[in-house]
């Protein structure tokens, strides 16, 4: 028996992996849906591309999380990279977002609304702080 506390960080991965794959689909298949909060109609045909490219790298960290998941060694080895990567590309899109708010020119940013940033930026937040909680306060679950 292991004197090693058992790790939540599998069925971490595993939840927020499937989240990721599934919202990445979303965006790139039907990217007015999640626009549908963020810019009024018409949406920009910039917006619907940018959303859709947004969904590649959603989809694609999603996958990342899976596989990391698994339970073979190598795949446990890799979670901590892979956690700091999906924490890295998160956390620099809130505070895109953020300085878009507090210093961009918010009258028309390919149609997106301050309301609409306003909404991604609240989403993005807790997954931001719970990776950075996991990364600074829970080494030992890696």
């Amino acid at each position: 028996m292991s004197s090693k506390p058992a790790s939540p960080l599998r069925l971490l991965f595993l939840t927020e992996g499937v989240m990721k794959l599934l919202g990445g689909a979303v965006f790139i298949v039907s990217p007015q849906t999640p626009l549908a909060v963020a810019v009024a109609a018409p949406i920009p045909p910039a917006a619907l591309l940018l959303t859709r490219l947004l969904g590649t790298q959603t989809l694609t960290l999603g996958i990342s999380m899976l596989l990391a998941s698994a339970r073979t060694p190598k795949a446990v080895s890799s979670r901590r990279i892979v956690y700091w990567t999906v924490f890295a590309r998160d956390a620099t899109l809130v505070t895109v977002l953020a300085l878009q708010l507090w210093l961009g020119d918010n009258v028309d940013a390919l149609g997106f609304s301050p309301g609409g940033l306003r909404a991604w930026l609240t989403e993005l937040m807790p997954f931001c702080i719970g990776h950075l909680w996991i990364l600074s306060t829970k080494p030992h679950w890696f």
